[in-house]
């Protein structure tokens, strides 16, 4: 379904029906991933000699446990890679490559929750030339995560990494995609659990993102509904109807709610 366009009306189901993302199959097909990291190094390459001016003032035992790390690092050994980069960031807290090495250590391990925080840290630590690029590698960390919590049902969390997501880049497309799927479902859960006026916030916020989405449209008009606010529901309907939806089809699961109701 876009984001911006007409929906697919898959939340007239069940939350769990969602369907991936173009996005979310690339982070989860592992293949497709390694290729993605791998076009990635071109840009790492540049980070890392901007970066190589404060190298210059790290201590030798913090070099020494990076070294260590990127040998292994280098032989697709990123497990036993961590530790070392992790020792060689205690050691020098302002260490960019070793906290770039271990957020991609833990990329390349599909680890997306366990990337995010040394790879917040290296965006920090970044050059302003270089936060440009260092920004992918952080959100595909924060996507990663996201989708990751987003299967566990934990839309909260999803939430507040695509949230830091848009912070970072505010024109990520995926960022706002994910957004938008994870607050409708936060909704959904809301109603659910019958905290109505809560959902009509997150319905709301997933509509100033993306104006025309059906989907949230037709939670909204539920939580209204829910609150016993009638004559807002009918207005979302009609809004919905009469503006939105191109289509009997797009338009038979808001007369279906004013039917039950």
């Amino acid at each position: 379904m876009s984001s911006t366009g007409t929906s697919s009306f898959i939340l007239n189901k069940r939350p769990d029906t969602f369907r991936l993302s173009e996005r979310s199959f690339l982070l989860y097909n592992p293949f497709i991933m390694i290729n993605r990291i791998k076009k990635q190094l071109l840009n790492l390459s540049l980070i890392l000699v901007l970066c190589s001016c404060a190298g210059l003032l790290i201590s030798r035992d913090a070099r020494i446990e990076f070294n260590k790390g990127e040998a292994l690092f280098n032989q697709g050994r990123y497990e036993e890679a961590v530790p070392h980069f992790q020792k060689a960031a205690e050691i020098e807290p302002k260490y960019t490559r070793a906290f770039i090495y271990l957020g991609r250590s833990f990329l390349n391990m599909w680890k997306w929750t366990e990337a995010i925080a040394p790879l917040r840290t290296a965006y920090r630590l970044s050059p302003e030339d270089t936060k440009k690029e260092m920004v992918n590698f952080l959100l595909d960390a924060l996507i990663g995560g996201a989708l990751y919590e987003f299967k566990k049902e934990n839309y909260p969390a999803s939430i507040g990494y695509l949230r830091e997501a848009l912070g970072a880049d505010p024109e990520s497309a995926d960022a706002k995609e994910e957004l938008i799927k994870s607050l409708i479902a936060q909704g959904w859960k809301l109603l659910k659990e019958g905290s109505a006026a809560e959902a009509a916030l997150t319905f709301q916020e997933a509509l100033e993102i993306a104006p025309k989405n059906l989907d949230a449209y037709l939670g909204l008009a539920r939580a209204f509904l829910k609150s016993g606010d009638y004559s807002h529901a009918m207005r979302i309907v009609n809004d919905a109807v009469k503006k939105i939806a191109i289509s009997d089809q797009e338009r038979a699961p808001f007369w279906d709610l004013m039917r039950e109701n």
